[in-house]
């Protein structure tokens, strides 16, 4: 039969696999490892394991999966390193993360204010602006994007004290990671970006270390960091593009219809991951309120304002272009 290059479209991917539903497949059998830093209690863990699951039952076992959750294969890094090696791996990531494998623009995707919702994220996703981007990080990694409309919600800032306009972020000590996208969407703002792993930014926090902080809601639930700053401000700045990648070498091995179903699962799985996501917001929003946090608007205007320097380094009218695809 013959494979897909590494320039089929992925909206084309996902009609053909409906056109050849029904036909003899003759995928190579494979077993691919799902690797994951994030425990096994994780939302993305669980979905994964439902998505291979179908996937299996769709393929009629062509395609059956081992799941390592807790970085039992590694570092994101490492299954990465697997992937473009030709393993057998899906691994766990973010669009910012995998802009360091030869396309750059994956991490602007990222920037702040790109999508103002989980719909917008979904037609980014999905939109042959990023099909665009797929390919060519297939081709020049060796690794195939399998989904990344993974969202687990908008971040947003918590701290001492609530910080409804940009100017109330001047001189707060804050947990920022060590990555461009965050870097230079915050120094405009005027804190002191401090790196602090996210394991102890919770004693950070409690210490005094840092001020403040930022994360999705569902994020400061799991990781309990409202009990050490109960100020929590939706600024909704960033929307992360989460989602599996796996080997380009693999997934050429695969018939059409395998590989199809393999893409629509998983794209099936972040939507799914998605709508509880937003339905979790809204319970632990009540939580927290009921634990002293104190939940503020942030005027978003002006932080679109104050953080728009982050496009100066991109061409041109880019950020329009996302933004249109976004509202495609």
């Amino acid at each position: 039969m013959t494979k897909l290059n590494t320039r089929t479209g992925l909206a084309a991917l996902l009609s053909l696999g409906a056109a050849l539903a029904g036909t003899t497949a003759l995928a190579q059998d494979v077993t691919l490892r799902i690797a994951s830093v994030n425990p096994p209690t994780a939302l993305s863990v669980q979905i994964a394991e439902q998505v291979a699951e179908r996937v299996t039952e769709r393929t009629e076992g062509r395609i059956a999966f081992q799941v390592f959750p807790s970085a039992q294969l590694g570092t994101t890094t490492d299954s990465l390193e697997q992937a473009s090696q030709g393993q057998p791996v899906i691994t766990f990531t973010s669009a910012s993360f995998m802009s360091q494998f030869g396309v750059p623009e994956l991490a602007a995707v990222e920037g702040p204010f790109v999508i103002e919702n989980a719909e917008e994220g979904e037609r980014l996703a999905s939109s042959d602006l990023m099909t665009g981007y797929y390919d060519q990080l297939a081709e020049e990694s060796g690794i195939r994007v399998l989904a990344l409309n993974w969202f687990d919600g908008a971040r947003h800032m918590i701290g001492k004290e609530p910080y409804v306009e940009p100017t109330d972020l001047e001189g707060v000590r804050m947990r920022v990671p060590p990555v461009e996208t965050w870097l230079k969407t915050f120094e405009p703002l005027g804190v002191v970006a401090t790196t602090v792993e996210a394991a102890e930014t919770y004693s950070a926090l409690a210490q005094g270390v840092v001020e403040a902080a930022e994360a999705p809601i569902t994020g400061l639930s799991a990781s309990k960091w409202y009990e050490a700053a109960q100020e929590i401000t939706l600024t909704g700045h960033f929307n992360l593009f989460l989602g599996w990648v796996t080997s380009e070498e693999v997934m050429q091995s695969l018939s059409e219809e395998d590989y199809a179903i393999l893409v629509e699962e998983f794209r099936r799985g972040g939507r799914e991951l998605t709508e509880q996501s937003i339905e979790l917001e809204t319970s632990i929003r009540e939580e927290f309120e009921a634990a002293g946090v104190t939940f503020h608007d942030a005027n978003i205007a002006a932080y679109r304002d104050a953080t728009a320097s982050f496009w100066d380094a991109w061409p041109e009218g880019f950020y329009d272009e996302l933004r249109a695809a976004a509202g495609e």
